[in-house]
């Protein structure tokens, strides 16, 4: 097995464990949803309870000392359940935000492996091709790795706003607050990496433009149609910038926003192809006026 055929096998097999981690969790919050719903009908039975102990008081005392018994002991079997299943709760919602925080950091490793190698070794092989050597391929491969990542990321995330749902509902002492704080933020921080990194460059411009003369560029975002990206389209602003502003960019950090020049045609909303569910845009008229 050659080199390329072996990564691919081990983010398959990745997305796989992804997957099996994903369904579990699943399950386990579908069996903390159902205990929790039974926990609060037996809470407000023992509600129920205690309304029928308080208006014992408008009894006689025959009456009263024949109905009290029972009821105390009913309460006090309802009272005790109560107790233990509380613990059982709260053991199952620690257990499953252990349990997302351990896919999460399968998901930061998977998403690193094609972001940050995958995606860079597509790029470099791009730049090699603007420069004669063979064309670059595969993006079509990367489209459908970063759409598995999207789509186990959403379902993660649902999944923790369920559960944050259900600690709302029925809140019980313990962590589960700044854990679910924490579990959300690193969410938002997964999808944020994943729709900035995978917006790419699929057709580059020409290296060396001239002025009056009309060239094109294609920009691609790699998680298609999922997110909802689609449902709101991006629109996109070609501009150029120096390549000390270039080096900022690539490090994130702020840089002025003057452009190094102006370009014609350089504003593109894009576009959700159904078919080949690629979400683009085409730039096919720019031409630039003038260099700053």
């Amino acid at each position: 097995m050659d080199t390329l055929s072996h990564r691919h096998q081990q983010i398959n097999q990745a997305f796989e464990e992804l997957r099996l981690a994903t369904q579990e969790a699943e399950n386990e919050l579908k069996k903390l949803q159902h205990s929790q719903e039974y926990f609060i009908i037996q809470y407000q039975e023992n509600l129920r309870i205690q309304a029928q102990l308080s208006s014992l008081s408008s009894l006689p005392p025959e009456e009263r000392a024949q109905r009290e018994p029972a009821l105390v002991s009913k309460r006090a079997t309802v009272e005790a359940w109560l107790t233990r299943e509380a613990s059982t709760l709260q053991k199952y919602r620690l257990d499953l935000s252990e349990q997302h925080q351990k896919t999460l950091g399968l998901l930061r490793k998977q998403q690193t492996l094609i972001l940050d190698e995958e995606l860079i070794q597509w790029k470099r092989r791009q730049q090699l091709a603007g420069n004669g050597g063979p064309h670059e391929g595969g993006l079509d491969v990367l489209q459908s790795w970063c759409e598995k990542l999207a789509d186990l990321i959403w379902q993660n995330r649902q999944q923790i706003r369920r559960c944050e749902h259900l600690t709302q509902q029925l809140p019980l002492p313990g962590p589960m607050e700044e854990l679910l704080n924490k579990l959300n933020a690193d969410i938002t921080d997964i999808i944020s990496a994943l729709v900035t990194s995978t917006f790419i460059i699929e057709k580059q411009p020409p290296q060396v433009l001239k002025t009056q003369t009309k060239f094109a560029a294609t920009v691609r975002l790699l998680v298609g149609g999922k997110l909802n990206v689609h449902m709101n389209p991006p629109q996109v602003k070609a501009v150029i910038v120096s390549e000390q502003q270039a080096k900022a960019l690539l490090k994130n950090e702020s840089t002025h926003s003057e452009s190094s020049g102006d370009i014609l045609n350089n504003n593109c909303v894009m576009e959700y192809h159904q078919g080949t569910g690629t979400l683009s845009a085409h730039f096919r008229n720019m031409s630039l006026k003038r260099i700053k």
